[in-house]
């Protein structure tokens, strides 16, 4: 036991050499706007190596004295320690105080309040005492106090444990401190809370994944919790815990908790897969020493146990951080993640021993550095673990999958034959399928082809005939006259020559591969050149533009672009009534695209021949008497794909009073993708009149 003490012999020298620089303590004044007043500077201090000192005792030696430069912070000691307080009241303050000490894992707390007439009075509390015997229901020893405002008063305590003398002194107004416990019980519920919804998620998880790790986190995060519910003495405070239970449970926890935390420290550094003896070799060190203290703690005492426990904690986790860091050098993976996760733990709990030894005071982030340490570092391996499972299951799925696919080559394999004949069969069944489905095809392509060409051919031949038998007959006829037939030759010529065109041009398109030339252009100027080409051919009036809101510059191919645009805006011609203006307007839409409307009146658009509008070689019920080849709502849609666009009809008409107009909306994306939708047709081959 003397052993243990001795290696922490240069703390408390440290500690000692504190002490004695320290001024003498000034009385501890309580005024009515100081709720909580602690009594670091206030405190005097006197260690009693006997332990049967009494109050008349060690107020009459006063060279034994010491004042205190902060909180109480004395180690581990089986010493009985003393502290000295003076409290004087304002007058305004009120009567009811409280005095609050923040370790509840002391064994014994005693208060001797010397009264007026010059006698002690007493108040116990601390582990060695039953809980219904304390002054109040409190976690950590608490003592109530009535002061006078006429003199000032003089508290001894007198403090015994096993653990750690370490604890902090604060006097309370009463009110004051019933809202500071409801908070500090709100606090600690939320604390424990997250504890007990970690284990309670890797208890479901490891009882459905029964993985290792998962197994060896939730006894880890277990046993984390049981030390820090032990160590704030909750489970004491509402179950009624003795002291005999309770120590032995805190110091055997710590014990386990060193193999079981060095064990998952292993795993998590996967030191199996590059230094596997070494970290056997950890492990069972660790191990034999959590069973040895462990013993110790419930054959001998509670720090003859402890105090190896928690040397070899410390020592262990520079040895591991030193391994993770070597590692990391070396490009180990997992060596990362643990520097980071277990070395904010490993700074809580140095933190936590240091306050113990008095190196750093007792204060609320001293005393809850190991707390808040471990919770992080718990939250942080929760997620490390789920995100392990989840490469695991995703490394197992593949590993099935290759397993799946070695079985079903060696299916193949040995059915080989069976398997060629079928994929044999099967594939001149789909042959024969797709020849008679493009014969069908073909042959329904021709028909409608010959049935078109017959009729839009009919017009200009007999125009071409009709106009020749009128020369022939009147050879002399005045020049106006044979101008004007030689305008219906050129005419109907003209017609066929771009049907022809448009028939031939359609072909390549299907049969090639397009050429797509996205580059820069200015809109408004490509449009205007198109409509001027327009204009030319069409009455004055016929087409209506709005080029407003269009965007000056746009990535588009431009050839193809006006290609499409002529097409809508012949099929808009072709179908609006003369006395109306075909309407076109373009305007930028969202994410920079183009967004271009050709609007024009006349018969609606019958329902069931919207859907195939976009058709090739399709010609509605209106289109039966109107010239065109069914092919430029076609193109039109082609060209849209192309650029990664879409063309909608969003209007097909309607009649009586609320007559509306056909529309149709040309979207082009910007910026205009490259090689998005269908690759693009050569310029050379778009180049072509409207249907």
């Amino acid at each position: 036991m003397k052993r243990a003490y001795i290696l922490l012999l240069p703390l408390w020298l440290f500690v000692a050499l504190g002490v004695h620089a320290t001024p003498p303590p000034h009385p501890l004044h309580l005024g009515a706007d100081t709720p909580r007043v602690s009594g670091a500077g206030a405190l005097s201090f006197l260690r009693d190596a006997t332990g049967k000192k009494t109050p008349d005792e060690v107020m009459a030696d006063a060279g034994a004295w010491q004042a205190l430069p902060g909180e109480l912070a004395a180690g581990y000691t089986q010493d009985a320690i003393w502290l000295r307080l003076t409290l004087a009241r304002a007058a305004s303050a009120p009567a009811d105080w409280l005095l609050l000490l923040g370790n509840a894992l002391l064994d014994e707390a005693t208060l001797f309040r010397l009264e007026a007439d010059g006698r002690w009075t007493r108040a116990d509390a601390g582990e060695n005492v039953a809980r219904d015997a304390w002054p109040l229901g409190t976690r950590s020893p608490a003592f109530p106090l009535a002061l006078p405002e006429t003199r000032a008063v003089t508290l001894l305590l007198r403090l015994e444990s096993k653990n750690a003398m370490s604890s902090t002194v604060d006097v309370w107004q009463r009110d004051a401190f019933d809202d500071f416990s409801r908070l500090e019980s709100l606090h600690y519920g939320l604390y424990f809370g997250c504890y007990l919804l970690l284990i309670a998620l890797h208890t479901f998880f490891w009882r459905m994944t029964r993985e290792a790790q998962s197994g060896w986190y939730l006894l880890y995060v277990s046993l984390a919790a049981g030390i820090q519910m032990l160590t704030v003495g909750f489970p004491q405070m509402l179950f009624g815990i003795p002291v005999a239970l309770s120590d032995p449970l805190l110091a055997c926890g710590i014990c386990v908790a060193l193999a079981v935390g060095t064990r998952f420290a292993v795993l998590q550094l996967d030191l199996a897969s590059v230094w596997p003896r070494f970290g056997r070799a950890v492990v069972g060190a660790a191990t034999l020493v959590s069973l040895v203290t462990a013993g110790l703690v419930l054959t001998v005492d509670f720090a003859t146990g402890i105090v190896p426990a928690q040397l070899a904690a410390l020592l262990m986790a520079p040895l591991l951080m030193g391994t993770a860091t070597l590692l990391l050098l070396r490009g180990h993976p997992p060596a990362k993640f643990y520097l980071f996760a277990f070395g904010i733990y490993y700074a809580g709990v140095y933190v936590s021993f240091l306050r113990n030894m008095g190196v750093f005071p007792p204060n609320v982030w001293t005393n809850n550095a190991a707390s808040f340490g471990s919770l992080v570092h718990m939250l942080l391996m929760s997620l490390r673990l789920h995100a392990r499972y989840d490469a695991l299951r995703m490394q197992a799925a593949e590993a099935q999958a290759r397993l799946n696919e070695g079985l079903e080559q060696e299916v193949a394999a040995r059915t080989a034959d069976l398997e060629r004949e079928i994929a044999w069969r099967k594939l001149t069944e789909n042959e024969l399928a797709a020849a008679l489905e493009a014969e069908r095809r073909i042959r329904e392509e021709q028909r409608s082809f010959a049935g078109m060409v017959s009729h839009e051919f009919r017009s200009p031949l007999a125009i071409i005939n009709v106009t020749a038998q009128q020369i022939a007959r009147n050879p002399d006829a005045p020049w106006d006259e044979v101008t004007a037939r030689c305008k219906n030759l050129r005419d109907a010529v003209r017609r066929m020559s771009d049907m022809v065109d448009t028939y031939l041009v359609a072909d390549r398109m299907e049969m090639t591969e397009p050429v797509f030339c996205p580059q820069p252009c200015r809109l408004p100027e490509l449009i205007g050149e198109l409509i001027g080409e327009l204009v030319r051919e069409w009455p004055a009036g016929r087409i209506c533009v709005d080029l407003q809101r269009l965007p000056e510059d746009f990535v588009c191919d431009p050839a193809l672009l006006k290609v499409a645009l002529r097409n809508l805006l012949a099929n808009a011609d072709r179908h609006a009534p003369p006395e109306e203006a075909v309407l076109l307007d373009a305007a930028g839409a969202w994410g920079g695209g183009v967004r271009i409307e050709v609007q024009n009146g006349g018969e609606p658009i019958p329902a069931d021949d919207v859907p195939r509008l976009f058709e090739k070689y399709f010609r509605g019920r209106l289109s039966q008497h109107r010239p065109g080849a069914g092919l430029g709502l076609h193109l039109v849609r082609r060209i849209a794909r192309i650029h990664g666009g879409t063309v909608e009809l969003t209007n097909g008409g309607a009649t009586g009073e609320a007559a509306e107009k056909i529309s149709f909306v040309l979207f082009l994306p910007g910026p205009a993708p490259t090689g998005a939708g269908e690759t693009g047709a050569g310029e050379e081959e778009m180049k072509r009149p409207a249907e």
